[in-house]
């Protein structure tokens, strides 16, 4: 906490009732004393689509290609308005020290297409090889893995795309990465 030279808080300093600082969860030391303070006030940072996240895990995720192609909305079955098809290619790398276990059940490895100014969710029924069911069971240190997921939209919105990733979403936050549109081919 930021303190002026009476002992009040700086402005423009958030904290709670307690006097603690959410932006001091980012602190491994702080956010192990103020556990369920941490939890409470944890937010989804947003990444630039264009730029890596590292979670506290170790795990790297990054966008290494995304396009977005027009297509027959019958081939998908995912309404005959979504004749987008957007393909996003997801790095992860396990640059931590142990292995990164992936979860059992690969529906805990979420990925979350969404798009305009209301950010629609985009269907995620046209996956193709490459999704969370062929991940390894597990990612040593230093190695990495490609998960390619396929995503079907409306063309309205397409210059506001979002697209969220987590690993395991029973023990990690969502990564969002903002302004997916950027990097179509």
């Amino acid at each position: 906490m930021l303190a002026a030279c009476d002992g009040s808080a700086a402005p423009g300093a958030r904290q709670d009732a307690a006097g603690l600082d959410p932006a001091k969860c980012a602190d491994p030391n702080f956010a192990s004393t103020h556990t369920e303070f941490c939890v409470d006030n944890a937010s989804a940072p947003e990444t630039p689509a264009t730029d890596a996240a590292t979670l506290p895990n170790g795990l790297k995720v990054r966008i290494i290609s995304a396009k977005s192609e027009t297509t027959d909305s019958n081939v998908y079955d995912s309404g005959p308005t979504e004749n987008v098809l957007v393909t996003i290619a997801t790095e992860i790398t396990n640059t931590g020290t142990a292995p990164f276990v992936f979860p059992t059940v690969k529906s805990n490895v979420r990925t979350e297409l969404l798009y305009g100014a209301n950010h629609a969710k985009a269907t995620n029924s046209a996956v193709q090889k490459g999704n969370s069911t062929d991940l390894p069971e597990q990612l040593v240190a230093g190695g990495s893995v490609t998960m390619t997921s396929t995503f079907t939209m409306r063309a309205g919105g397409a210059d506001n795309v979002v697209f969220r990733f987590n690993p395991d979403n029973t023990t990690a936050d969502d990564i969002t990465f903002t302004n997916v549109q950027t990097l179509y081919k």
